[in-house]
């Protein structure tokens, strides 16, 4: 499907003094909301120590440290309960990291410390009530649910039954009754603590420096400093999760980012050596398509435990063999996604307002992956559905302005035995085949009740105009210092109108790489490189005339660095 190109509004002629910088970067910076010189430092060199909330403000915080410090004490079970996604794991990794390093503190029994991952298809997200009586046979009594359990009201409720106090670290969307817990959330009602777009891990991180701070208070020996080396595991999913990487996410993912490539951290150093990773040269990109799918693919395809164990492993000798195991995991993932790709190739209806697939042979675990993979085609939102024994699974996929979440329990009222999710993705479960059509047509009307036409076909946000001589080493170097880029601080794109094709030919192994030299009405000429874009070759023909859509990029050749046009999307003139 043609993508709708949408330039940005002009920004004010004096932006570039208003914000302190120079023209195009402070374009970009106007594009993304910032409009004070104030706020273009904050944005362009983030303090750790200047631009973070203290955690304390978690209108439950005091109490829920000293629930911690209660069970510790006492030689209570404390079981850490996380999702199966990069979240999720990387959450109970961080927090089981620092209740281990309280234990070794306080002379206290590690072995009482442990987890419970639920098997993705087998039992499905968050606290399940068939759960709770094994948590309470191995004796838990303080339960600590990270990147789930806000919506786990009555499961939570079975727990307190059963001797069971709970902590819920979550940021998920929540019903009108919340659990009967103490509940780390940034955007519950009434919450006091005023950034509301943390991931979980992000919320796991607040909550762990609240339980050091009060470690300290204790006279506990905790370096100063220790902190900081958990945020490696924060990098990764404020990645994976797609939050917006602005206010908080920013300077955690910066931070993140320069301790995640100087990491200690055996599972990740194995998990580098995997991916073909250099420690030094990770960037956001690498976890979005590198890190992240690796550890999302334990629990799409085996156990999530797997990246548990990954992460928290001791020795590089045991990482590796999980790293190893991750990576048979990963490639398994994308050859089942490839094959469920054909099928629904076949399959697709982009006739409607949202796409609705559904198989009986399809993994739910991979299901998210298509239903992403058509968001991106088309624009519209997906929901995708697969089968396990004799329940469907869904995951749903949708541009920002239709929350997902809210249509499939709109339309899946009464049909849904459980759902949740966020604005721009959601897992739902139905029973009985019969179910399927009829929620499908429910999807379907309610999709054409809340969109107009122009909702649904795939827009690409331009940031400004450029001319060709404008591309260079040093634009590049400045637009660098933009990152990390991610959710709501995207790459730049940049577009040049009606420019020459002086060549264009398909490379690559598949010959689905666009290569073209372009000359613009200036007689600027630059080099471009389209991924994806390879099988449009013959609609270029040298002599043409395009408007081309591209990001910067630096191309290094036989030790010269030249700046190159990463193409995103090219139009021949009218």
């Amino acid at each position: 499907m043609t993508k709708r190109w949408q330039l940005a509004e002009p920004c004010p002629e004096n932006v570039a003094e208003q914000l302190g910088t120079a023209r195009i970067p402070a374009a970009l910076l106007w594009n993304r909301g910032v409009r004070t010189a104030e706020e273009a430092q904050q944005f362009l060199a983030p303090s750790f120590e200047e631009h973070l909330h203290h955690p304390s403000v978690f209108k439950d915080a005091v109490e829920a440290v000293a629930r911690v410090f209660s069970a510790l004490e006492k030689g209570e079970r404390i079981t850490v309960h996380g999702d199966y996604d990069a979240d999720g794991v990387t959450g109970s990794t961080l927090v089981l990291n620092v209740l281990h390093e309280l234990s070794a503190r306080m002379n206290t029994d590690r072995q009482l410390i442990d987890y419970y991952i639920p098997h993705r298809d087998k039992e499905g997200y968050g606290l399940q009530m068939g759960t709770v009586p094994k948590l309470a046979d191995r004796g838990t009594k303080l339960l600590i649910t990270v990147d789930c359990g806000i919506s786990c009201v009555v499961e939570i409720a079975e727990a307190k039954k059963q001797g069971i106090d709970t902590i819920v670290l979550d940021h998920h969307q929540f019903g009108e009754t919340l659990p009967d817990g103490l509940l780390i959330h940034p955007g519950l009602p009434n919450e006091t603590y005023p950034f509301k777009h943390l991931a979980a891990v992000g919320v796991s991180y607040k909550f762990s420096l609240l339980l050091l701070e009060e470690a300290r208070k204790r006279g506990l020996d905790i370096p100063e400093g220790w902190e900081k080396w958990l945020l490696d595991l924060v990098a990764i999913a404020t990645v994976t999760d797609m939050v917006p990487l602005h206010g908080e996410n920013r300077v955690l993912e910066t931070f993140g980012l320069r301790v995640l490539n100087k990491t200690r951290r055996p599972g990740l150093l194995a998990l580098f050596e995997a991916a073909g990773l250099q420690p030094g040269m990770i960037t956001s990109e690498s976890v979005g398509f590198a890190i992240g799918p690796r550890i999302n693919a334990a629990g799409r395809m085996d156990h999530a435990e797997l990246a548990l164990k990954l992460l928290m492993a001791e020795s590089l000798e045991d990482a590796k063999i999980y790293a190893k195991e991750l990576e048979r995991c990963n490639r398994l993932r994308q050859d089942t996604t490839r094959s469920m790709m054909d099928e629904a190739d076949k399959m697709v209806d982009t006739s409607k307002s949202i796409i609705v697939l559904s198989s009986p042979d399809w993994s739910p675990a991979l299901v998210g992956l298509v239903a992403g993979r058509y968001l991106e085609s088309t624009g519209k939102p997906v929901i995708a559905i697969g089968k396990h024994g004799d329940q469907w699974i869904g995951s749903g996929r949708s541009p920002a302005h239709y929350d997902i979440t809210v249509a499939v329990r709109e339309a899946g009222e009464g049909l849904l035995t459980r759902s949740g999710g966020h604005v721009q993705a959601c897992g739902f479960a139905l029973h009985s085949d019969d179910n399927v059509p009829l929620f499908t047509q429910k999807l379907y009307e309610h999709a054409a009740a809340n969109l107009k036409d122009e909702d649904v076909r795939p827009i690409l946000n331009i940031d400004m105009e450029l001319d060709l001589s404008s591309v260079s080493i040093p634009l590049i170097e400045a637009v660098s210092d933009l990152e990390p880029f991610g959710m709501g601080n995207a790459v730049p794109i940049f577009t040049t109108k009606r420019c020459l094709v002086i060549s264009a030919d398909a490379i690559g192994q598949k010959k689905d790489v666009l290569r073209m030299q372009l000359q613009d009405q200036s007689g600027a000429s630059k080099k471009g490189v389209g991924f994806r874009l390879g099988t449009r070759v013959a609609e270029f023909a040298p002599g043409s005339w395009v408007d081309v859509a591209y990001s910067l990029s630096a191309n290094e050749w036989n030790g010269r660095v030249t700046a190159e046009l990463r193409l995103v999307d090219v139009k021949l003139c009218n």
